[in-house]
């Protein structure tokens, strides 16, 4: 199979990952943080491992402000539903995930909060003046994507935070398209909040991910319940990062994030993005000379993280994506739960867009057999 969805989760995993939570599941098994036995110490110590790690990805002094979650969707819901109260008023983009707009649109009925959009272009980058001018109405919070899941754009997150910071707005990054692929600097960038997920650039299993969380930003959990310390009270700690982990966490998950973290610390950030740029710009070039398809992703390598959307004025989208299937290419068809995003680039009314999202270990051979067959399959729904 040649597999171009890595915007929804990467494929192949990081070598090691398999190892790592059969090891864990064999000879482990046990809860973190509950017992005193060497198995719960050595899950305990599986957790403490990986959250260090992601600590030093990020550049966050304190661990204990990295928290675990299933996914970016629980993370993003944490801060969104823990933060704003009551008559808030929070700035996003136009090009936002439902991981985003969902819990705001619930929080606009429900806490009759005020939410503002800044626009972006055609091909979903921030239009600077309109975010400049709202950004000075002083919202309560600021969240971005960093790149976009439906074009790869990628978005000036160092710059917006500086913006953030003057005005003095908490900004929360959702970096569930970049952390693993683009650097993230928290303690050199101003980012108030990170929500990321594991199995995406990180190259982890699905059902981890977490955020960071600034020290000095007081969130009310999303959940309470048993987190293994402070026993005798009924009441939730309120120390980090037992505040917001309730529960029995995915330890079998986070053994096989830490293998893949290991992976990344030995190949290097810079790297990564380097060879995903090289199979991404190839990709580009290659689309660009199919004329029945148009590119509505940018192609300044620069400004792309590796998401690439197309579309057709002639051919049917669904069609296409069904051969491609057939063909063992797997990619995405839709509006990748991001109709706002859609609507800025114009093609919600067409139902989205078919979605390329090479990974990391995608190689320019698969590249061009994507293209072959896509051709084949071109001409087939052109001329049968």
């Amino acid at each position: 199979m040649i597999y171009l969805d890595n915007a929804a989760t990467s494929f192949p995993k990081a070598p090691g990952i398999a190892k790592a939570v059969y090891n864990f599941l064999e000879n482990v098994g046990a809860n973190a943080g509950r017992s005193s036995h060497s198995s719960a110490q050595k899950a305990s110590y599986i957790v403490y491992e990986t959250r260090e790690k992601l600590a030093a990805l990020l550049n966050v002094k304190n661990s204990e402000d990295i928290i675990f979650t299933m996914n970016t969707t629980q993370a993003l819901n944490t801060v969104i539903l823990g933060f704003l109260e009551k008559g808030d008023t929070v700035l996003t983009s136009t090009m936002e995930h439902n991981s985003v707009m969902r819990p705001l649109q619930y929080l606009k009925k429900t806490r009759d909060i005020d939410i503002i959009q800044f626009q972006c272009n055609k091909f979903g980058f921030p239009v600077w003046k309109d975010f400049l001018q709202k950004i000075a109405q002083k919202p309560k919070l600021l969240i971005t994507t960093g790149a976009s899941n439906v074009t790869g754009s990628l978005f000036p997150f160092s710059r917006i935070a500086a913006a953030a910071k003057k005005q003095n707005v908490t900004y929360c990054l959702d970096a569930a398209q970049i952390l693993g692929i683009f650097p993230i600097d928290i303690k050199n960038s101003g980012i108030d909040i990170v929500c990321f997920p594991g199995h995406k650039g990180l190259l982890g299993p699905a059902g981890t991910g977490g955020f960071y969380c600034n020290p000095n930003i007081n969130l009310r959990p999303l959940t309470y319940g048993g987190t293994g310390s402070k026993s005798d009270s009924e009441i939730q700690p309120e120390f980090k990062p037992d505040k917001y982990e309730s529960g029995t966490q995915n330890v079998a998950g986070l053994a096989g994030l830490n293998a893949a973290l290991d992976f990344l610390f030995s190949v290097s950030i810079p790297k990564i993005l380097e060879r995903k740029s090289q199979i991404t710009c190839y990709f580009i070039k290659k689309l660009q000379q199919i004329e029945e398809l148009k590119l509505v992703s940018p192609t300044n390598i620069e400004k792309q993280l590796g998401v690439l959307s197309v579309i057709s004025p002639q051919l049917s989208l669904s069609q296409i994506t069904t051969e491609l299937d057939k063909n063992d290419i797997a990619t995405r068809l839709g509006l990748h739960c991001a109709p706002s995003a859609h609507k800025t680039i114009g093609t919600l009314n067409l139902g989205g867009t078919i979605r390329f999202s090479p990974g990391y270990f995608t190689t320019l051979k698969q590249i061009e057999n994507t293209i072959k067959i896509l051709k084949n399959i071109i001409r087939k729904l052109k001329y049968d």
